[in-house]
């Protein structure tokens, strides 16, 4: 397993060049005892990526990675994990690594609930009432652990026993934001929470770009709930479209001019009048 985390581990080499080296070669460990000259002759590779993998030939800290997962319960989720979706690892955005706490099992459809951290009561409601009656259809739900829309949809499918996913744009090992610690590990206990980062990452702003994008990649369909022009919430619904994701929007009732521009038509975001964004995604499911 080190040289999996060798792999996603190299600077400048990213999920689409990660796969590409995996075509070649196989393996990581292929890829780590390629030459200079088995290098050159992978389409599509870039010299600077080359350069990467040449220099970065020690795996003492993927080793230090390993130990630390294993002590802590962090399992390790490689591509060729049976685990993996299938509709998910062959994504630009998908890293030939995850790992998580907790337990993943083959699952699809599933739906992404997401939205404004700063939420009405009246979206929270939905998020939770939502994520409940899939949770009572044994349909998981994935969404990123952060305050608002997040927490209520990961509260609504423990409630109702069902199979939360969280998303975090930290290593799995680090809980952020930290009040949601009782929440974080209640998840881990009935379902998994998932990260690309290795254990011991700390959050930042970047990253919480890339774990919006893998909780579209793990999705069926996307739910957006009050979610501001320019928020997170709303780069998840751009990754969902790129990813061919159904995605179903619901702005805030009292402050429709202000949300309808940032889920607007042109976009591919359209709002559902009349019939609320939770009744026409169970109507797809």
């Amino acid at each position: 397993m080190e040289h999996w985390i060798w792999l996603c581990s190299i600077r400048n080499v990213g999920p689409v060049s990660q796969k590409k080296l995996l075509t070649a070669f196989g393996s990581p460990e292929q890829i780590y005892e390629a030459s200079s000259l088995e290098l050159q002759e992978v389409k599509g590779i870039s010299q600077r990526v080359r350069e990467a993998v040449l220099e970065a030939r020690s795996l003492e800290d993927c080793k230090r990675i390993l130990e630390r997962a294993q002590k802590e319960e962090i399992w390790l989720l490689p591509r060729d994990d049976p685990l993996y979706p299938s509709y998910a690892k062959d994504l630009p955005e998908s890293p030939a690594l995850l790992y998580y706490k907790g337990l993943i099992r083959s699952f699809t459809p599933s739906v992404a609930i997401v939205g404004s951290r700063n939420c009405t009561e009246e979206g929270r409601r939905a998020a939770e009432e939502l994520s409940y009656t899939l949770s009572n259809r044994k349909i998981p739900v994935i969404s990123g652990l952060a305050k608002g829309i997040d927490r209520a949809a990961h509260v609504g499918c423990l409630v109702n026993r069902g199979v939360p996913i969280a998303f975090l744009a930290s290593g799995v090992d680090h809980c952020y934001p930290k009040e949601h610690r009782s929440l974080y590990e209640a998840i881990i206990k009935k379902g998994a929470v998932i990260s690309q980062y290795a254990p011991g990452t700390r959050p930042t702003p970047k990253q919480f770009i890339q774990r919006n994008a893998l909780i579209s990649a793990w999705s069926s369909h996307v739910v957006v709930i009050e979610a501001g022009v320019k928020s997170g919430a709303l780069s998840t619904a751009r990754f969902a479209r790129k990813h061919n994701r159904k995605i179903f929007m619901l702005p805030r009732s009292d402050a429709l001019s202000e949300q309808i521009p940032g889920c607007s038509i042109e976009d591919g975001y359209e709002p559902y009048p009349g019939v609320s964004a939770f009744e026409a995604v169970l109507n797809e499911l």
